[in-house]
């Protein structure tokens, strides 16, 4: 049995630049879902955030994806990378409330992005100086997808906004699953995973700061208060708890296609952006309490379905096992009862999430010393 080589690569500078601007746009994507009507957000609201934040991601990991197989870094990515930088600052600033005035401008931005990342897979495929067999597959899917946001485009111009948004919906599940359908045949071995892996952390260490600036409403140097200091140590716990699992209890030194990375971090973005939207709900006096909590819930609860979905990815001498799912499962149901039964209070609202995210960051911080115990025991 031939063992593959790993694939090392270092992530360049203009990849962190790149990534500071997805986030000021995934950042954006909160202001459609941050004012509530009559005491929640709508279900079209949130619909449409869930489709574009999707939307948003995919464009940030088409070009990540193509740097970590074939970027090189070549006169013509730098020159493709700053046309994709340029449309995606375009794309963000139509982020707003009253879209459908932007969707035209939003579309054009998109298929701009997405163009750029084609020509460079048609490239590689070109040149054959690599194995084309991934930029082929690839190209395929981003004509499919090119199609869909002209074809948005085009029903934008007309003014069909409620066709628009179900191409953009279709062109995120075209992006999301066609991958599953178009394998082809191409060398694994071209796919960097420590590369992969550390792109992902960095774009979620950035989200978690944007949560911070989110949070910092709460601090009034006029007056002080426990509030934002246990808000603080929510968002502190929450990080830790992603530090620990993805950081230093999985093995980023492998050959793998990565699939379920890339997915687990779609929603770990999103959930982290909609506890960052809950607590500013939270002191909004037109939010619902009860809405407010149940979705705390639910996204925490997200969270940490997505980062013990990458348990597969664990170390030698670590698991996740059903024990484990049971003990976090408890410590939500703990923690949820203050939010659900006293949701009025923000000592109860603080003491439910505190009870969730510290107990589980103490969990994993327990399975790491556990672990690295036995593997020094052996």
């Amino acid at each position: 049995m031939t063992i593959m080589k790993v694939k090392e690569k270092t992530v360049e500078l203009i990849e962190l630049f790149y990534d500071l601007i997805y986030v000021y746009a995934i950042s954006k994507m909160t202001l459609l879902i941050e004012e509530p009507e009559k005491g929640v957000i709508s279900p079209m609201a949130f619909l449409r955030y869930l489709v574009f934040s999707f939307v948003i991601l995919q464009a940030w990991l088409y070009l990540t994806n193509y740097v970590n197989r074939y970027g090189r870094w070549k006169w013509y990515e730098y020159a493709l990378t700053a046309v994709n930088m340029i449309a995606a600052v375009y794309m963000a600033n139509t982020i707003s409330e009253e879209w459908e005035h932007m969707a035209k401008a939003f579309n054009l931005a998109m298929l701009v992005m997405l163009l750029c990342v084609a020509a460079m897979y048609l490239i590689q495929v070109l040149l054959k100086e690599q194995d084309s067999g991934a930029a082929k597959n690839s190209l395929t899917i981003l004509t499919v997808d090119c199609l869909l946001y002209l074809a948005a485009f085009i029903a934008s111009v007309h003014g069909t906004i409620a066709l628009v948004l179900w191409l953009d919906t279709v062109a995120v599940l075209v992006g999301a699953f066609l991958p599953f359908f178009i394998r082809g045949k191409f060398d694994i071995s071209i796919i960097s995973f420590p590369h992969l892996a550390e792109r992902f952390e960095l774009l979620t260490i950035i989200t978690f700061g944007e949560s911070i600036v989110g949070i910092t409403g709460f601090f009034d140097t006029k007056q002080f208060s426990v509030i934002p200091i246990g808000i603080f140590a929510m968002i502190l716990s929450l990080f830790g708890s992603y530090v620990v699992q993805l950081h230093s209890l999985c093995n980023h030194h492998r050959v793998e296609r990565s699939l379920r990375l890339m997915f687990s971090h779609y929603f770990i973005v999103i959930s982290i952006n909609l506890i960052t939207v809950d607590l500013k709900l939270f002191q909004s006096q037109n939010a619902n309490h009860a809405f407010v909590a149940g979705m705390i819930i639910a996204a925490l609860l997200l969270f940490y379905v997505s980062i013990f979905s990458d348990s597969i990815y664990y170390k030698e001498g670590f698991s996740f096992n059903k024990k484990d799912s049971f003990i976090s499962l408890t410590l939500m149901l703990l923690g949820g009862l203050p939010l659900i039964l006293l949701r009025d209070s923000v000592s109860a609202y603080l003491i439910g999430v505190l009870i969730i995210t510290g107990s589980n960051f103490a969990m994993l911080l327990l399975k790491k010393m556990k672990g690295q115990k036995k593997v020094t025991n052996k």
